[in-house]
């Protein structure tokens, strides 16, 4: 009987801190999907403060502006700010389901063939210090990923052979 005596209070203690730790888990904001208004307004806000540093940084003239809104405008169709409502896709059946897919995979590349068009047109008017700036403006990023691949390759190549010491 004495080992049931310590038992006890073990169990209620455990039973009276589970159901404080239950209304955590009851949250219904929680995980990645949660938040997906917030992260498209975020993406929205960086977007925009992205493209008002680049207009500055390239100085764009009257006759360069209507290209450069229409580049705007691309970006825009292919980023929407407000996220589109998604349907449930447990009620598909797995062709629909393929159809679906590739229905959206080939508005997406016509979405990408259309921002490219304005992209190239943008370009083209740029003067040619205009488009060194551009290039600079857009190389940064592709620059920095680029580093810390290799700084992750030359972890890895440090590293010694599985088996070897």
């Amino acid at each position: 009987m004495n080992p049931y005596r310590k038992l006890i209070p073990a169990l209620l203690l455990a039973a009276g801190l589970g159901t404080f730790a239950v209304p955590a888990f009851a949250e219904p904001g929680c995980g990645a999907m949660g938040d997906r208004d917030y992260r498209h307004e975020r993406y929205a806000k960086n977007m925009e403060q992205h493209q008002k540093k680049l207009h500055d940084t390239l100085k764009l003239s009257a006759e360069q502006e209507p290209v450069w809104m229409k580049l705007i405008e691309s970006e825009q169709v292919m980023h929407p700010a407000k996220p589109v409502k998604r349907e449930d896709w447990s009620k598909l059946s797995v062709t629909d389901r393929a159809d679906k897919m590739l229905e959206m995979s080939k508005a997406r590349q016509e979405r990408m063939s259309e921002h490219v068009g304005a992209l190239k047109a943008f370009y083209a008017v740029l003067t040619p210090v205009q488009q060194k700036s551009f290039e600079e403006f857009h190389a940064g990023a592709r620059r920095a990923m680029s580093n810390k691949q290799r700084r992750g390759l030359d972890k890895a190549d440090k590293m010694p052979a599985p088996g070897n010491p």
